[in-house]
């Protein structure tokens, strides 16, 4: 069967096209009426996956390897107001889709995995204890919407950089704590937040200390 370029070449201008041209171009498409051979489907190459079946890819080395399977990606429906506790926690999660309609985020939901970026919808209000600790995530954006964080909910990450708007009232105890590789941080005067909310290596501008009595 010719390629779709070598087919073009018999149809450019001037080119008078023989019977023969045509019919080559007719057998480069599957006709409705026929089977598609399985193997001619991407990612299906193999036969129909089953749950227990694993293809291996190769790396630039021409070495087999499973990486590309431990990639596992969530997403959230649209719809979905409140994510429980512990929903995902220690799941092996790569990446998280949440969706705009998110409203709250439970206790330890997404904790013990292997996220690198969050991308944190408008209309979440609030981050409850532990949602995103023990992760691997570089920076983090908290959106408008956001009124409280609570303990530990980024904790024990590789953040380097955290943006936090003026709508949060209260970051709790140790909320980004255990992220020595953020140098400063900058919080709206009304943010509430406590001496150990941040790293101790983390400079914090702005903001009212919460002084436990």
């Amino acid at each position: 069967m010719k390629t779709k370029q070598e087919l073009r070449l018999k149809f450019e201008n001037g080119d008078q096209p023989t019977q023969e041209h045509f019919w080559e171009w007719q057998d480069s498409y599957w006709h409705k009426d026929e089977k598609i051979d399985m193997t001619k489907i991407a990612g299906l190459e193999n036969g129909f996956p089953r749950w227990n079946d694993f293809h291996a890819e190769m790396d630039e080395n021409g070495n087999a390897t499973l990486a590309p399977l431990r990639v596992m990606n969530i997403f959230i429906k649209q719809g979905t107001l409140h994510i429980p506790a512990r929903f995902a926690s220690g799941s092996g999660i790569s990446n998280l889709f949440l969706a705009d309609s998110v409203l709250t985020i439970g206790e330890e939901a997404f904790s013990n995995n292997q996220l690198q970026s969050l991308n944190i919808p408008e209309s979440v209000t609030i981050i409850n204890d532990r949602a995103f600790s023990s992760n691997l995530l570089e920076t983090v954006t908290i959106p408008a919407n956001v009124k409280e964080i609570k303990d530990y909910a980024f904790a024990y990450n590789k953040l380097s950089s955290i943006y936090i708007v003026a709508g949060v009232s209260k970051i709790g105890a140790n909320a980004f704590n255990y992220n020595p590789a953020v140098n400063t941080v900058i919080l709206d005067s009304n943010t509430q937040y406590y001496s150990n909310s941040f790293d101790p290596n983390t400079k914090v501008i702005g903001g009212t200390l919460i002084n436990k009595s």
